[in-house]
Parts: structure tokens; C-alpha cells; sequence
């Protein structure tokens, strides 16, 4: 059986499923290889760094760069742990990836690491990808589960969008069902964790605001570019990106015009409560409710919200209609490193995984 042929049958049988991460040395990397422990579908085999760490001791390298960050922006900072049952694993190369029968590879490689992924996807292996390179590709799938999950079906190459855009779309999706959009504002507040392990320095961030307009971090040219390709929607889209001195989860302000009227607050908040497509698939990292609408004064907040539902559900809040511009204003928090990266990437995978099975299970049966 040749590679292709074995691509086929990923996912078919109660087997767990090997997979790799790519990258596995990131700040992504490492929460996915978090997010991989005993997931009931998929058995990380194999973690695969630069040639600068391959090799070594993935729990040293774990420790070091957390080390460093703490050490960077100082006792705020919270090191995240190293899981138990990496011990023991060594860094491999791509050399090694590609050598290996691992058919399924998880990866949060920079852009600049890009190409990497096409030699996988031309050698027959199925990747899910975190990192931007080839996002805007028409012929590249790129997917939030619950708002285009479809595209991953028959993908090779199945991205997952800015951490922004994967929350914000969460909230788009079942507002422009509803109602249409006309116009949306949004200005985001991001978390240092977005930045990965590459470090500001401490006069930027540190008790600041760091603007990222015309920045060579290019976030909002992303949003915009992302929002547009997965709704295939050509409603105008304002972005204001800014850093601002919180470790991990964004707070992003949303102002949006309707095409048709929004009776009241409450019937918004019922049509985001109530939006949940992939509910009847019980899928393993699906929350509960993608999106959570709280009514307190002064939530959400990436301290208190950033991780509900283990990081995948995105928080809503302060939301009215009582605006002198817009139809409907309110506030989310997303978690930058699981819904936003990881755990959308890992969400994806789940979802191709629950579709070929079933698939499978129907091929079974004809036969």
C-alpha cells in the first residue's frame, strides 16, 4: 500500500490514530502536544524540532523556553507545565518525519518553515496547520469547524486562521445568518502568548500598549483577509490591532451594522448561545457552547474567561444595542493559544477524523 492509498484510511477503526506535531518546539507546538495526551483518537508518536534541537531532550527544551519567557517579562509571567509523559521523548528532524509512516501531522511551523509542509502534503501525508504560509491560497483549505468545517472533508492541507479571526468568526457566522452584516469595527487588545516565544522588549509591553498597525507583524491585514475568505461575504471590515501586557487570551471590541433589525439584546444573545453546529458530533475538543454570553458588569476578562471550556469557547460580553452608530456592539475573549491556534487546528483534525469514519462506516455496510 502506498502512502496515498494509506492516507485513505486514516481515521477508519477504533485504532488510535499516530500522529506527529511539526514544530513541536513552539509556544503553539508545545500546547499542542498538551492538548495530544490522552486524546481518544489521536496517539502522539513523534515530536519534531529545528535542526538546532534535534536531538535533545523535549522536556529540556519545554523547561528552557518557558524559563526564558519568565525570566524575560518577569514574575507575571506563569510558566506552563511540562506534561508528565513526555519524558523520555527526543526531538526528531524532518528527515526522520518523513522516513516515519506517521500519515498524520499536526503543524505550527513559522511561515518561513512553509515549504516543509508541501514536501509532507506531496509526499501523501495529511497536514493540519497553524503557521500562515499559503492561508490565502485559493486551493488551500483554510477552516473554522463550526463555520466552514466542510472544506476539511477532502483537504490534504487544512488550515486554521489567526487567533483573532477564529474567535471572531464564532460571532460573525451566526449574526450574518440572522441578520446580514453591513459593516464591522474591530479593535483587539492581544496577549503577549500571541507573539509565541519571540519576546518584546519589556519597554513596548510591560505595563503598556503596543499598536500594531503597519507593524511587521501584519495581524490586521491577516483578520481582514481571513474573515473575507471563509465567509466568502464582501461586507467592509475595520481592524485596529494592539498588544497590550496580559499572557495569554485576546479581548477584542466588536461593532457591527446589520442589514436587517435586531430586535433587543436578548434576542442576539439567544441567536450566539444557540449557534452550536457541530453539537450532535460530540466531538472531543467541542465545547460545550462555542460561544458563552455573560450579562456581569465588566466581563469578560482574559484572566477569568480565557480558558472556558478548556480554551475553546469563545466569551462574549457587554453586549447592547443601544448604540448611537452601530445596530450591535459587544466584547469576546479568545484564547490565542487553543481555539485560536492549537485546539482549532486539533478541533479540524477531530472533525476530518468523525467524517471519514462515518464515511467509512457507510462504505461498510453497502459492501
Amino acid at each position: 500500500m502506498n502512502r496515498q492509498q494509506q492516507s485513505s484510511e486514516l481515521g477508519n477503526g477504533d485504532a488510535l490514530q499516530p500522529v506527529a506535531v511539526f514544530g513541536a518546539t513552539g509556544m503553539v507546538g508545545r500546547r499542542l502536544v498538551s492538548l495530544l495526551i490522552d486524546h481518544p483518537h489521536f496517539k502522539l508518536e513523534r515530536v519534531v524540532g529545528s535542526g538546532a534541537s534535534v536531538g535533545a531532550s523535549y522536556r529540556a527544551v519545554w523547561e528552557q523556553k518557558e524559563n526564558a519567557l519568565q525570566h524575560h517579562y518577569g514574575s507575571f509571567w506563569k510558566k506552563y507545565p511540562v506534561p508528565e509523559s513526555i519524558d523520555g521523548m527526543r526531538i526528531s528532524s524532518f528527515e526522520e518525519l518523513l522516513r516515519s509512516d506517521n500519515q498524520l501531522i499536526f503543524s505550527s511551523v513559522p511561515d518561513r518553515a512553509g515549504e516543509f509542509e508541501e514536501w509532507l502534503v506531496k509526499e501523501g501525508r495529511l497536514v493540519f496547520s497553524n503557521s500562515p504560509h499559503r492561508r490565502f491560497d485559493p486551493d488551500v483549505a483554510l477552516v473554522v469547524a463550526e463555520v466552514n468545517g466542510n472544506l476539511a472533508r477532502g483537504a490534504r492541507l487544512v488550515k486554521n486562521p489567526n487567533c483573532v479571526t477564529s474567535g471572531l468568526l464564532l460571532i460573525l457566522a451566526p449574526l450574518a445568518s440572522r441578520y446580514g452584516l453591513r459593516e464591522v469595527v474591530i479593535t483587539t487588545y492581544q496577549s503577549l502568548s500571541g507573539r509565541g516565544d519571540a519576546m518584546y522588549p519589556q519597554d513596548l509591553v510591560l505595563g503598556n500598549i503596543y499598536p500594531l498597525h503597519a507593524s511587521a507583524e501584519n495581524t490586521e491585514e491577516y483578520i481582514r483577509k481571513e474573515v473575507k475568505k471563509i465567509m466568502c461575504d464582501s461586507f467592509p471590515l475595520s481592524v485596529t490591532c494592539n498588544r497590550t501586557c496580559v499572557q495569554e487570551g485576546h479581548f477584542v471590541e466588536v461593532r457591527i451594522k446589520t442589514l436587517a433589525n435586531i430586535e433587543s439584546s436578548d434576542e442576539a444573545i439567544e441567536v450566539l448561545s444557540g449557534f452550536n453546529p457541530l453539537g450532535p458530533l460530540h466531538l472531543h475538543s467541542s465545547p460545550r457552547a462555542p460561544v458563552v454570553v455573560l450579562r456581569d458588569s465588566g466581563r469578560p476578562r482574559p484572566l477569568q474567561d480565557a480558558n472556558w471550556d478548556d480554551g475553546m469557547a469563545v466569551v462574549v460580553g457587554n453586549l447592547t444595542t443601544v448604540d448611537e452608530v452601530f445596530d450591535l456592539r459587544l466584547t469576546f475573549v479568545v484564547n490565542n493559544l487553543v481555539r485560536g491556534a492549537a485546539g482549532g487546528a486539533l478541533l479540524n483534525a477531530e472533525l476530518w477524523h468523525a467524517t471519514n469514519s462515518a464515511i467509512a462506516s457507510v462504505a461498510s455496510v453497502s459492501r
